[in-house]
């Protein structure tokens, strides 16, 4: 009769014992996974923080573009504010533009460079750095604009050839651009400067029958009637 008491005590301890054992072991791996969903709240909040940093670096980039283009474009404020609508338009769908884009992408930073030489009037050294851009990064979302900065800065040097050329290659790689239905009054202008008058009046009115842009078209119309065609 004792020895049937040991033993049933016995397996009441280890009864006891296994119950802790499988307590502890559920108590452990509960807080483990606690801890590793911590770990990948604190890996999403550092995701976040990365992308509202770069988010608030593109508006400012958005800044300072708009004033730099304000500051080379005739001083028609209806011109300047619609390419400062084309820009917020530009930079919305910059801001879109997936995290996994590949970190090796510099245009944005040789763009930069190029834009405060321009703004600088250092047009030669901004051209170099334009020509990066399109050199090295083709399929950059900053090809459009480096072309149009190129053709600003060769205009403002006077080296209406080779802004003539940069022209015709936005006329023919980005025909719907906006940019290209402003840079192509330069075209105008530059006809004008030559005293070719009926071909300027021609670029103009090309202009207004192939963009939808009512002010760009509304630019153009206004310097069309500024063309005195004998």
């Amino acid at each position: 009769m004792r020895r049937v008491s040991n033993s049933l005590f016995l397996i009441i301890c280890l009864s006891i014992t296994v119950g802790l054992l499988w307590g502890y072991n559920e108590f452990t791996n509960y807080f483990n996974q606690g801890k590793e969903y911590q770990v990948q709240v604190r890996q999403l909040q550092h995701r976040i923080e990365k992308e509202e940093f770069k988010n608030a670096l593109l508006r400012n980039q958005l800044s300072d573009f708009q004033q730099s283009v304000a500051a080379v474009l005739p001083s028609n404020s209806a011109l300047r504010t619609q390419l400062a609508s084309y820009e917020v338009r530009n930079f919305a769908s910059g801001l879109r533009v997936p995290a996994s884009e590949s970190q090796m992408d510099l245009s944005g930073v040789i763009f930069e460079k190029g834009k405060k030489l321009f703004k600088d009037q250092k047009y030669e050294k901004s051209i170099k750095e334009f020509r990066r851009v399109l050199d090295a990064y083709p399929l950059s979302r900053y090809k459009v604009e480096s072309h149009f900065f190129m053709a600003e800065a060769f205009f403002l040097q006077k080296d209406y050839k080779s802004s003539l050329d940069l022209i015709d290659q936005m006329v023919q790689q980005y025909p719907d651009n906006d940019l290209t239905g402003y840079v192509m009054l330069r075209m105008g202008q530059i006809s004008e400067l030559n005293n070719r008058l009926e071909e300027a009046s021609e670029v103009y009115k090309t202009v207004q029958l192939n963009f939808k842009n009512d002010q760009l078209r509304a630019q153009a119309h206004k310097l069309a009637e500024g063309v005195q065609v004998e």
